[in-house]
């Protein structure tokens, strides 16, 4: 079975549409995002309606929760009410069983959609949030940096890495307006483009660009 897993779209609808097309190819049985649907990108209202259009499942990022408080304030970033009750609907996790494998997805990890979690993370902190989270293999966002850490006993904390690839602005590692905080931010990291194919249940997880579904080379820890 092939999960595929998305994040981290950030209103880049082109990205998304380059993404499905390239997960049906790869013959995946179903897909889950990772939540940050909005902001950065041009596109939040068509990228949303997309997700729903397609039934995705999807959790919440940080982005999207901001997204629903600047809306209660009049100050929604252009995205239509239909697409901003969908982003308040939306869980903070999400789980599920397959193959008798305990998948679960966080944004950044539970409980925080800020706190991310990198690929050298110490492998007993690891476990940790595995066995917070109640599950064999972790799957988070935030970062938009893809990797997998293998933990004793055949479990995995895995990130896809970001789907956006064409923000409004130039992501080289500077600083970008936080529109929640209007305060300057530091930039997420340059790239992106990709999404994650987990198949189960031998646990093995790749990351492939967007644009043209290739396998691409990631963090992996042991």
């Amino acid at each position: 079975m092939k999960l595929a897993i998305i994040s981290d779209l950030h209103a880049d609808v082109q990205a998304l549409r380059d993404a499905l097309a390239q997960i049906g190819r790869l013959g995946c049985d179903e897909i889950v995002c990772c939540g940050d649907l909005c902001d950065y990108g041009l596109f939040p209202d068509e990228t949303i309606l997309l997700m729903i259009e397609r039934g995705i499942p999807c959790i919440r990022g940080n982005h999207d929760r901001w997204a629903v408080a600047q809306r209660r304030r009049d100050r929604g970033w252009g995205v239509s009410h239909e697409a901003i009750t969908f982003l308040r609907r939306l869980p903070v996790s999400w789980s599920t069983r397959i193959e008798g494998v305990r998948v679960a997805a966080h944004h950044a990890r539970p409980g925080s959609d800020m706190l991310g979690v990198y690929g050298d993370i110490p492998e007993d902190e690891a476990a940790g949030l595995l066995e917070v989270a109640a599950c064999d293999v972790l799957i988070v966002g935030h970062t938009h940096k893809p990797f997998e850490r293998r933990v004793t006993g055949g479990r995995l904390v895995c990130n896809p890495g970001a789907l956006l690839r064409d923000p409004a602005e130039p992501m080289d590692g500077g600083m970008l307006l936080d529109r929640a905080s209007g305060k300057f931010v530091p930039a997420p990291a340059p790239g992106g483009g990709t999404f994650g194919v987990l198949e189960l249940p031998t646990l093995r997880f790749s990351v492939h660009r967007a644009v043209d579904g290739v396998e691409v080379d990631i963090v992996r820890g042991r």
